[in-house]
């Protein structure tokens, strides 16, 4: 979460939920999330954190209080004026394991329509997320002090700076994790190999078999930030042509990875107005777009308390910067 938000957590906690939703006038939401698990485990420990299943039901029946749960492509077919009627689109990234072993089954209980997003060359666990790979390094250095000598040594860096280091290791950079994992006899491929990290074929055909959908997320969680726009584009068709050639999809939803800070907004104009996509998403928090097809989520994870005071603290975000003139994505 962001300073300012964090400043004005105290405040929201205090304000109507209901009051805030009328006074803002927004009343379509996309909160989204990444997993949902009963405990930390290492690839995740030093990422985000993570909530626990009692916390996701907790979060998931105060959106439905108060938000009708649809689907994007009920969404992308409201027209004209929506009557005040609220709305919100649920969704997942990065195609994790949970998604099939405890929240798609908790959404089916509850009738909740969602979209999981899926990095294509991650599904069966065939490789990992440059981040993951961080965090696995990181819990490996903590509980070993061999590798952390190693790593210290090679990074060159002081042992209280050794974990700020690994995190600053950029996706472009990458492959530098790799050369650090075999030095200290750290396998990412045993490891998801014995701890499955993401969906398989059959968990993601399970999921489009229970009503869900599904859509891309990238190749493999690219930093849209390091391409130009002709990569851009061409990263969002490819992501989606490989998912409707490999599961039978027709459906065409986006989600950038990180977010779509940096994605000129002529790069959207030309992948909704081809067809590529009829649905991008980034991860802005409540913000105006201008286009139907281009929507901002809440990382609900971000936030430090549950769903009610998650989304307080936007709604009253959105108020503050109002007059400003600041809730239109430049």
């Amino acid at each position: 979460m962001d300073r300012i938000r964090k400043s004005i957590q105290p405040l929201a906690s205090k304000c109507r939920l209901n009051r805030l939703i009328r006074l803002s006038g927004q009343y379509n939401i996309f909160p989204f999330y990444h997993t949902v698990s009963g405990q930390q485990a290492p690839h995740l420990a030093h990422v985000y954190k993570v909530r626990s299943p009692e916390e996701f039901e907790k979060d998931l029946d105060l959106l439905l209080k108060e938000f009708e749960a649809v689907s994007p492509g009920d969404y992308l077919s409201q027209t004209g004026n929506n009557h005040g009627k609220r709305c919100m689109v649920l969704s997942f990234d990065d195609g994790l394991k949970e998604c099939h072993s405890y929240i798609a089954p908790l959404l089916r209980k509850k009738g909740v329509p969602a979209v999981f997003f899926l990095n294509n060359k991650f599904i069966d666990n065939r490789g990992l997320f440059y981040r993951y790979k961080v965090s696995l390094l990181i819990q490996k250095v903590k509980e070993d002090s061999k590798a952390m000598e190693q790593i210290r040594e090679f990074l060159k860096v002081k042992a209280e700076q050794l974990e700020r280091s690994l995190r600053m290791i950029a996706f472009d950079q990458r492959a530098l994790l790799d050369t650090l994992a075999e030095m200290i006899g750290l396998d990412f491929s045993m490891y998801l190999h014995h701890s499955p990290v993401y969906l398989n074929y059959a968990e993601v055909k399970d999921l489009l078999h229970w009503g869900f959908d599904i859509g891309g997320h990238s190749s493999e969680h690219i930093n849209f930030t390091l391409l130009d726009a002709s990569e851009m584009v061409a990263q969002v068709k490819e992501s989606i042509e490989n998912l409707q050639k490999r599961f039978g999809i027709e459906t065409r939803y986006f989600s950038f990875p990180f977010s779509s800070d940096g994605v000129p907004l002529r790069v959207i104009d030309s992948i909704l107005d081809e067809g590529i996509a009829e649905l991008l998403m980034g991860t802005s928090g409540l913000k105006l777009t201008g286009r139907k097809g281009f929507v901002q989520r809440i990382p609900m994870e971000d936030f430090r308390t549950d769903a009610e005071d998650a989304l307080k603290t936007e709604f009253l975000y959105y108020l503050l910067k109002k007059p400003l003139g600041r809730n239109r994505l430049r």
